[in-house]
């Protein structure tokens, strides 16, 4: 059998150049505090669970086991990355390239439609719903469903990775998150325990996708992202996150052994690429961004995906997915069944009746941003058929699971203060050195 060797995590893939960080910072960014020092192939044998089911559900070890005979389930997975088999007389056979051939028709007829539907926005920004078709067709080329006999080793990892993320990918129920809202999402403050262990997804595989944060935004501290907001955050040359890709458990629950980031940046042609990389849960900022995204799909309310024009005696002709590609269904995602983020403000909480303290510190002078966040054991009126509240919800005579119910709710950023300016930002000035020339 043919392996990919174990190997510690790593922050490049082919194509796709991480030039504005150094590679510990953006390991740890990815994989937290400590990656680099972890373990070697530590994080490849998580990432070799996720592959031994996908594997599976794709539909490649069926095949295996009918032309070949061979049970999936009983190869060293615990100990290897199981990129190819050694099948009968000497033949080599590629997982990674089954695994792909088993999307190659989906991948092919997304390609065909996003050829036809736009080109993608230079700066990927303004993106719609069906463009999620031609960001996901985008992980592959042609060349990445062709055979391999592994016989060099260079390259093994990255082609791995590769099929395990597009397969992945395609098995997934697509979503979209509204540029206005990306921000908010991908810097919502960490979330309490209680929430990350009710956190449960809508489908075995999640694809979401958005314009592009910057990843300055996702690391920034409360301070840094006040600043970031009040200045206007943009996406220029800096790597930026476009979405996320997670898995859960057959009970339906997050499945935490490992997530993937959608990741863009410019190559050195001025080239914008994108590329799932695998990320690990937790409090770090790549961490934080998951458990955001899972939290969305799990107690948010999606719009449901468009129904699409009837395509004709021709569905799959150019013509048929010319007319779906201008339709308002097709520009909102039908043909690849999106679901888009249906954001509902929380209502509107009562006062808290708190005063400012009267002391020595003396009155604010200066506003602040808080950042998005989830609230859970939010007042939620209950209606009737008509849409009206049968009760009181926060007043005398409101009565739990009679006339309100308790639920999680998303709370976009907010001033606090708005009458009051931010705080301006602190300058650090640098002491001289003497016995540089110059006193520099």
């Amino acid at each position: 059998m043919a392996f990919a060797p174990p190997r510690p995590p790593g922050p490049r893939l082919p194509r796709l150049g991480i030039r504005d960080l150094q590679p510990g910072a953006w390991t740890e960014f990815l994989l937290g505090p400590g990656a680099a020092a972890a373990e070697e192939g530590s994080w490849d044998r998580e990432l070799a669970r996720l592959w031994k089911r996908l594997v599976a559900e794709c539909g490649a070890a069926n095949r295996f086991a009918a032309d070949h005979d061979i049970n999936w389930e009983l190869l060293p997975h615990e100990s290897k990355l199981v990129l190819a088999i050694a099948g009968p007389n000497g033949h080599v056979i590629d997982v990674a390239a089954a695994a792909l051939e088993t999307q190659r028709a989906d991948w092919e007829r997304e390609s065909r439609y996003a050829r036809i539907h736009r080109p993608l926005p230079a700066d990927l920004c303004g993106l719609l719903p069906a463009d999620v078709g031609a960001l996901r067709s985008g992980l592959l080329e042609t060349g990445d469903f062709r055979t391999n006999d592994y016989r060099d080793e260079k390259g093994r990892y990255a082609r791995w990775l590769r099929a395990l993320t597009a397969t992945a990918a395609y098995l997934a129920a697509p979503h979209t998150i509204p540029a206005a809202l990306a921000l908010d999402v991908v810097t919502t403050a960490a979330l309490d325990q209680q929430t990350r262990a009710a956190l449960h997804l809508p489908a075995p595989w999640s694809l979401v996708v958005h314009d592009p944060v910057p990843l300055a935004a996702a690391e920034a501290d409360d301070n840094d992202l006040a600043r970031l907001i009040d200045s206007g955050a943009c996406v220029g040359r800096e790597p930026a996150i476009l979405g996320g890709l997670l898995a859960a458990l057959p009970d339906g629950q997050l499945d935490t052994t490992a997530g993937f980031l959608l990741m863009t940046v410019l190559d050195t042609d001025e080239k914008r690429h994108w590329v799932l990389q695998p990320a690990a849960y937790g409090d770090h900022a790549g961490g934080r961004v998951l458990y955001a995204y899972a939290a969305q799909l799990a107690f948010a309310d999606w719009a449901p995906p468009p129904v699409l024009p009837e395509p004709g005696t021709r569905p799959s002709s150019r013509s048929a997915l010319a007319r779906i590609a201008t339709s308002e269904a097709g520009r909102a995602g039908g043909f690849h069944h999106v679901r888009v983020l249906n954001y509902t403000p929380p209502p509107d909480e009562p006062p808290t009746g708190r005063t400012e303290p009267s002391g020595s510190r003396g009155s604010l002078i200066f506003g602040t941003w808080r950042r998005a966040h989830w609230k859970p054991g939010v007042r939620i009126g209950i209606r009737d058929g008509a849409g009206r509240l049968i009760g009181p919800v926060y007043k005398d005579g409101a009565v739990e699971g009679t006339t309100f119910t308790r639920e999680r709710r998303f709370f976009l950023r907010a001033r606090i203060r708005p009458d009051l300016p931010l705080a301006p930002t602190t300058t650090v000035y640098t002491i001289p050195d003497p016995q540089s020339p110059g006193g520099r």
